[in-house]
């Protein structure tokens, strides 16, 4: 009965393009069959036909129209016609009344003419773009089932419509079509160690606020799984015309390869810092005793290389303070003594200290800031001595570098100015990287492994601040950072 009932109703063959002939034919041959057999046989009557079968041929005509299109329309149309003058011939009319039949048969066929096109083209209409939506949908299907990343595409109301395999795989377990995000939950699933809320889900959150929520970063666990996965999440909704938000989609990364990495290079370097951080005192030590020893002794050159050995030294040293503090930083041990104290004389005692670095440049104080700030000051100092240092080396032909403070917005602000080099536009973006390197074939590229401003750049967002560059190429630089000022109580 399933099956029968499928084959007669007619919306379930929307988008199908395979139209019958044979049933329409069949259907109608077997309508004009049995009209004749209930005129003649049952009701005895042959002009009875002519109170019904107006409305049954209608009813075939839309029918067929709506299921095979133009070729059931007109087929039905066809018949009903031929009927209508087997009718007028076998009932035998005469005179005006064969004459108001034969003219009423050709209204009647040219209504139902219409009737046929208009259903029938609607209904090819709809199975072209079905069919086509189909088509698309399967080529969309192809070409996410290839990308390396997990898919998720929902409806405007965030309900699964369509994922991929890739999804499957990286999740270990089937997400159903049908499935409403942000409602439903997934009971064998952790999210960062306890089951996750539906509606704080980056998909939800996107689809509820109609922004992007990019790189969220999550781990992943089944109930019953021994080890769980690091996922980077993107999600994106999708919006019409007038900015309404009708499906929203989401990618997902497995970055636990990549987590390993990051781990694993963390652990050596805080091992190998840890490792020189030793021998590097010590040697230090030994090199202090040879000093005493040789200035005692008229033989300069020997110290002069003692100098140079103790100039590397430091160089090495700060080295692996740099690596020390980046693997702080990594683990999250990096840690701040914060105390009160006059930002100005802290400047002033480092730009004393680096004065004797260069005697090419002249290091100028502008302060037009006497207050304090609560922070680290061991760690400001390094900021400092970094971005001074910075200057120094990158403008090799300049006179001048300005140190700058002053307020604003409850923010104490120090700029470092220089007449160097200058950076171009695209390499100020990724400058406070960690591992990254100013590069020009034009000038020359100075050793270092592009630690000191990630460093910095950290140092300064633990204080709740911000630090900035701005420069043009082969004008200088300036960098810039903020520390919050202190209220003061009472």
């Amino acid at each position: 009965m399933r099956s029968i009932y499928r084959y007669l109703n007619p919306i379930v063959h929307l988008g199908e393009s395979n139209y019958s002939f044979v049933f329409p034919l069949i259907a109608n041959i077997v309508l004009c069959v049995s009209s004749e057999f209930y005129a003649y046989i049952i009701a005895r009557n042959p002009l009875i036909i002519g109170e019904y079968i107006i409305f049954i041929n209608v009813a075939f005509i839309i029918y067929f129209s709506f299921r095979d299109g133009l070729r059931g329309g007109y087929i039905s149309t066809l018949f009903a016609i031929c009927y209508y003058f087997y009718i007028i011939a076998t009932r035998h009319y005469h005179g005006f009344e064969l004459s108001m039949a034969v003219d009423t048969t050709i209204i009647l066929g040219v209504l139902y003419a219409i009737l046929a096109s208009i259903i029938g083209w609607l209904k090819q209409r709809i199975d072209w773009l079905i069919e086509s939506s189909a088509i698309e949908k399967e080529r969309l299907q192809t070409i996410i089932d290839q990308l390396p990343v997990g898919v998720i595409v929902t409806d405007g109301h965030g309900i699964l419509t369509q994922t991929n395999k890739q999804l499957n795989k990286i999740l270990g377990i089937r997400m159903p079509i049908g499935f409403a995000i942000g409602l439903d939950t997934i009971p064998q699933i952790k999210i960062n160690g306890s089951l996750p809320i539906p509606h704080q889900s980056p998909l939800s959150q996107a689809l509820k606020k109609g922004t992007s929520i990019i790189g969220r970063e999550i781990y992943y666990q089944q109930v019953n799984g021994n080890e769980g996965k690091y996922l980077q999440v993107n999600s994106a909704p999708i919006h019409n015309k007038k900015r309404r938000v009708i499906a929203a989609a989401s990618i997902i990364t497995d970055i636990t390869g990549q987590k390993d990495l990051e781990r694993q290079k963390d652990d050596f370097l805080s091992m190998a810092s840890h490792e020189l951080k030793t021998p590097l005192t010590s040697l230090k030590m030994f090199l202090d005793l040879q000093e005493k020893e040789l200035s005692s002794s008229k033989s300069k050159k020997a110290q002069y290389f003692n100098q140079r050995i103790k100039d590397q030294i430091h160089r090495l040293s700060e080295l692996t303070n740099d690596l020390l503090d980046i693997s702080r930083i990594q683990t999250g041990k990096l840690r701040f003594k914060k105390e009160s104290f006059q930002l100005s004389q802290i400047v002033s005692d480092t730009l004393e200290g680096l004065s004797g670095m260069t005697r090419q440049h002249e290091l100028v104080l502008r302060n037009n800031f006497s207050g304090q700030v609560f922070a680290d000051r061991y760690r400001i100092y390094q900021v400092l001595v970094n971005l001074i240092s910075n200057a120094i080396k990158y403008s090799p032909k300049g006179r001048k570098i300005i140190i700058t403070l002053s307020s604003q917005n409850r923010h104490a602000l120090i700029s470092v100015k220089d007449y160097g080099i200058g950076i171009e536009k695209e390499q100020q973006k990724k400058i406070f990287e960690r591992l990254y390197q100013v590069t020009d074939r034009n000038e020359k590229t100075f050793p270092g492994l592009g630690l000191g401003l990630f460093i910095a750049k950290e140092i300064v967002e633990r204080h709740s601040g911000k630090i900035w560059v701005t420069s043009e190429k082969g004008k200088g630089s300036t960098f810039s950072f903020s520390l919050p000022i202190p209220h003061k109580k009472g």
